[in-house]
């Protein structure tokens, strides 16, 4: 019993003297420890975009016994007190949530299709669009930003273009932002009422356009150019397109 009790001291002493010269403090035990999982995150995210499997899995398991041995650690060490922290209070931002309150972004525009005859040498038209976020999660898959593709569906009708088409296109296309307030958009369009009281053909539409903002007071308005395609049944509209829209969240 004398000898444990001996050697019991004696490796609570040399523990005690390791620790002073050769610990850390809890300050620097996080710092080194937090270090270390931003080079994990980072290997982690050079693995995924490597569609690196096992390195990911690897990694995982790297990450989980690291915050295992923090978590023991902490559990370990004797912190000080730490002053309670004032508690501050922040106003709740509230979000627009449009003209009506259903928060629902759509986009209203003018549309012409240069087609060389008629009145007005093209066909004029009008278009709602409703847009939709990337649900699918088409940018985080190319490791692009939650903003870069959006979805539209709208309804138009047009009139005009030398042949006189009438005609009532649905839409269904996107909108890939590139940076810089300049995107790409376009899609299909079919014709569900039009010349000969019937339905008609599909069309499409694509554009590069620019939002800027004119001083309406309505946010950035956007200026696209383009081709575009509308078939009735037995009238089609075809040629240099040029379209004026604003965005309107209701």
């Amino acid at each position: 019993m004398k000898k444990f009790i001996i050697c019991l001291v004696v490796f609570v002493f040399t523990t005690t003297i390791a620790s002073v010269a050769f610990g850390r403090t809890m300050d620097e035990e996080k710092q080194a420890v937090r270090d270390y999982l931003n080079v994990l995150d980072a290997k982690l995210a050079k693995a995924k975009a490597a569609k690196q499997s096992a390195k990911v899995n690897m990694l995982h398991i790297e990450k989980t016994a690291t915050l295992a041995r923090w978590n023991k650690l902490k559990a370990s060490m004797v912190v000080a007190p730490v002053p309670p922290t004032p508690v501050v209070v922040q106003p709740v931002s509230t979000q627009y949530a449009g003209l009506f309150g259903w928060g629902l972004n759509t986009i209203f525009s003018g549309q012409y299709i240069y087609t060389g005859s008629g009145s007005i040498s093209g066909a004029g038209g009008l278009k709602g669009d409703i847009v939709l976020d990337d649900f699918i999660g088409l940018g985080p898959m190319l490791s692009l930003s939650n903003d870069t593709f959006k979805y539209k569906l709208g309804l138009g009708v047009y009139d005009g273009g030398g042949s006189g088409l009438k005609a009532i296109p649905v839409y269904a296309g996107g909108i890939i932002n590139l940076g810089a307030d300049v995107y790409l958009t376009g899609g299909l369009n079919y014709v569900i009422y039009g010349n000969g009281q019937t339905s008609g053909r599909i069309g499409g539409d694509a554009y590069i356009g620019l939002k800027t903002d004119i001083g309406l007071g309505a946010g950035a308005t956007r200026f696209e150019l383009g081709y575009s395609a509308v078939r009735s049944s037995t009238v089609t509209a075809k040629g240099f397109a040029f379209s004026v829209n604003q965005a309107i969240v209701l």
